[in-house]
């Protein structure tokens, strides 16, 4: 059972948002990455109802970036990371899209487990400013203490303070992720041609109903948008 809560943040653009690319500019990777969300509503018509959300959340990314770049700054650590969170964000974002229309479990589970953990390092970071440098040069087992790397549980657990529910979520998360019976399912199945010239394919390819498909579409996005209300916290303690 997943536990979610839907909250849905203004990003205070007009405080971080620079200006070295335009608007427009940053809507047309964007509009691009959108054709990612068409086999998905093909397949689960309702979810249309997401799309205009979808397509600001995937914007945000860049322009996220966009303001990052624009700002002046030179690249130091805190820059490292959240140009890393938002890049990871982003191909997750992508992914989980792309594994939800075509119905691929497996891409989906790794991509929203990738995707909970960078919201807990984000969130870690957040809390934790000094810890950048051992995000960007430590190790988990480095011979000096600030530079050691934190397990990826003890980042979940800080979340859960905040968000009550969500350990469990990437508990999940990571029990689908991991070899089982259902994870090792797979079927060749005919997917175009006649009897002359059949095309197949190895799938894993799960039957998802559209309210399970709209349970998962919602943790991507609440998930991405505390992403990047912590990104932009993080912004603020290193201007």
């Amino acid at each position: 059972m997943f536990f979610i809560t839907a909250v849905y943040l203004n990003y205070g653009k007009e405080d971080w948002l620079g200006n070295m690319f335009s608007p427009d500019d940053l809507e047309k990777p964007a509009k691009f990455d959108m054709e990612l969300f068409k086999p998905l509503v093909r397949e689960y018509p309702s979810l249309n109802s997401f799309e205009e959300l979808v397509f600001q959340q995937l914007k945000t990314h860049y322009e996220l970036i966009n303001s990052i770049v624009a700002s002046g700054r030179d690249i130091y650590a805190s820059t490292l990371v959240i140009n890393g969170a938002v890049v990871r964000s982003l191909n997750e974002y992508r992914g989980a899209l792309w594994a939800i229309g075509n119905g691929n479990p497996h891409v989906f589970s790794n991509c929203l487990r990738s995707h909970c953990e960078t919201l807990a390092l984000v969130h870690y970071c957040t809390l934790h400013p000094d810890y950048i440098r051992a995000a960007t040069i430590g190790a988990r087992k480095h011979p000096k203490k600030e530079l050691q790397i934190v397990r990826i549980s003890k980042m979940v657990d800080e979340l859960e303070k905040v968000h009550k529910g969500i350990s469990l979520d990437y508990s999940e998360l990571c029990e689908r992720v991991h070899p089982n019976p259902a994870s090792l399912y797979a079927s060749i199945q005919p997917i175009s041609g006649n009897d002359k010239e059949l095309v197949v394919c190895i799938s894993s390819r799960s039957i998802v109903t559209e309210e399970t498909a709209k349970r998962y579409l919602d943790m991507l996005t609440i998930w991405t948008s505390w992403i990047f209300e912590e990104l932009i916290q993080l912004s603020e303690i290193f201007k």
